[in-house]
Formats: C-alpha cells, structure tokens, sequence
C-alpha cells in the first residue's frame, strides 16, 4: 500500500518545497539536513505497510493471528505429549506419577497404565519401542521396564496456516449447530487426533459415525477412540459432551491399505537404483500424507509425476499401482499405507 513512499520520493516532496534560491544539491546543507528525516518517514512507511498485513486474518502471523482468532472464541493448540505403552515386571504395581528415563526423554507412568512424556511436542515420537527403561524411582520388585508402541503420538504448537483455517471455518459459520463440520472441528479438538471423517445417519436417525486417524496421520489407538467418544457423546444420545442430545456417536479408528508401487527405471549416470528408490519412496510418502481423508483416489499420473521429478530418474516405464496400470480407489475409511516399491532397472 505504501510502496511508493521511498526515501526518494520523499525527498523530492520536501525538496519542491524549498525556495529556488536555496542550493538542494545532494551535499548541500539543506539537503542533509532534510535527509535524517526521511529516511525515518519512509521506515515509518514500511512499519504501517507491515502492521496492516497484521491486522487482517488472511495475512496475520503469530500473536497477532493468536489475538485474532480469540476474537471468535478459537485459541492456538498447543503442543501435545506421547503416550507410550510400556512392559513391566508381571505382577508388580507401577505407583502412578513414578517416572522413567530412556534415550534423553523423561515419562511419567499414568492412572491408565500407559507412560506419558513429560517432553511435549514430537521427540516422544522417537523410534525408541523395546528399549529398557531406567526407573528414576524404587520400586519394589521392578526387574522388566521396556518401552513399548506409540498409543498416542506427540503434536507440535499448532501452525499459522492450521489455525488460520480453524478461524475461517469458525467465523465463515461452516461449524455450527452440529453439522458434519462441527463434529469434524470437535473431534479434531482432541488431544493426538489428526483428521477425522463424519458419517451422518450411517446406522438410522440421530446416528453419526467418526473415522479418526492420530496426530500422525495413521489409524488411532483404542486409548484415542475412546478420548474422542468422551469428549463428544460420554452418554448416549444424553448430550453430556459435544454432541447434542439425541445424538447416538459411534468412534472407529481408520485402517491402513498397503499399497505397492512398482516401475522400470533407467537411472542417471553416477546415480544407483538405490537412490532413485529411496526419492520415489520419499515423494509417494508425502502424496499419501497430504491424501489421508482428504481424496480416496491414488492417481497413476501422480505417481508418474513423481518418478519423472525424481532427480536420479533418466527414463521410466510400466508404472503400476498394486500391479495394475490404473487409479486405486480407497474406501472412505481406507487411509494409504507404503509397502513395497520394487523399482527395476532398465538396461541401457
């Protein structure tokens, strides 16, 4: 908006204002002794162009995008802890709040049996399943503690654009009244969920079915279902929770269908199949992220796309989909799942 407002341009606009008599030369002393303030009227400028992308929503970062989405009644998500389930020594009693240390990260074992990290955010995460657990506290007959599966996965603060599109879905009125977009945003709401499907009227009147995946895009854990069926529908149809009374709320888990993906590749010189495999994997890895619950149809031109954008990849042909050279098709509860990528190496 205030593009134009340049030390330049200002200084012309002072200069016309001086007498003809007076020398404005560039060095002259009216000339420096306009130029201090200038310079500070053209930053000036730059501020108000920049606190103006800040005041909008469409634009707005951080705290200021913080302050305006708790204007319609929405706040940031903050980081959330892994819960992990663990291995004890049979027949012992774990006291709950007794902590455990592995690998630089602190848990604390919980009233549901399960450790939670005391580090919020993604590093409960780790790839850290059967390691030993060291017990910070006596315990009395502990011999065994192994760290298990991931049951709830971590989440980092939520970003600018997530929150953006929570506020625009709050004030645009899409979420309201318990449409299938308020029981998507309530069930989203919860602790470790990442996206949710609705399923309205799927077993008669009043019936609403949610398909959840987990912070990471994968199917839920019993421990998750059972977060969201509290937090939305505790009592049936009773309207304890979210949902409204009258609402019977049925929560399941996605499911995973492995896909395989397979190609003939003719490598660039000094690249090895290795390398081709490794980015074709990458690429399709972040195609299926992105489509979890948000399309149900594996393209073959993406995969196309990928192998050819693949910077090891001279030439490829016969690029199949679980063998077949056609899309795939996932079930509304179906989120993709990488198998196998066999890649075979054409001759020169």
């Amino acid at each position: 908006m205030f593009e134009d407002q340049t030390f330049e341009e200002i200084m012309d606009r002072m200069l016309n204002r001086i007498s003809a008599d007076i020398d404005t030369r560039e060095g002259s002393v009216i000339y420096n002794a306009l130029a201090p303030a200038a310079a500070e009227l053209a930053k000036s400028y730059i501020w108000l162009d920049t606190v103006l992308e800040l005041v909008f929503s469409d634009t707005a970062q951080g705290e200021f995008l913080d302050r305006r989405a708790t204007e319609a009644g929405i706040e940031r998500t903050a980081a959330t802890k892994a819960v992990r389930a663990a291995e004890f020594t049979e027949g012992i009693t774990i006291p709950v709040g007794s902590r455990f240390f592995v690998d630089n990260l602190y848990f604390q074992y919980t009233a549901d049996g399960t450790l939670e990290c005391e580090t919020a955010g993604e590093a409960g995460n780790a790839n850290i399943s059967g390691q030993n657990l060291l017990s910070l506290d006596t315990i009395p007959g502990l011999q065994k503690a192994i760290v298990k599966e991931i049951l709830i996965p971590g989440r980092e603060e939520e970003d600018d654009d997530s929150l953006r599109a929570r506020y625009f879905t709050r004030v645009r009125r899409e979420a309201v009244s318990a449409n299938k977009e308020h029981y998507k945003q309530w069930a989203e709401e919860v602790d470790g969920v990442g996206k949710a499907k609705i399923f309205p009227l799927w077993n008669g009147d009043g019936t609403v079915k949610i398909v959840v995946t987990n912070a990471n895009l994968e199917p839920a854990s019993d421990i998750l279902i059972s977060k969201v069926k509290n937090y939305i529908d505790p009592e049936p149809g009773q309207g304890e929770g979210q949902a409204p009374i009258g609402a019977f709320v049925t929560v399941e888990s996605a499911v995973w269908k492995e896909i395989e993906i397979s190609a003939e590749v003719l490598p660039e010189v000094n690249s090895s199949i290795e390398q081709v495999k490794k980015e074709i994997e990458s690429g399709v890895l972040n195609l299926f992220k992105k489509m979890a619950f948000e399309d149900n149809v594996i393209r073959l031109s993406q995969i196309n796309n990928i192998v050819y954008n693949s910077p090891s990849v001279s030439d490829y042909a016969d690029i199949k989909i679980n063998g077949l050279a056609e899309n795939l098709v996932l079930s509304d509860v179906e989120i993709p799942k990488l198998g196998q990528v066999n890649i075979i190496e054409q001759t020169r």
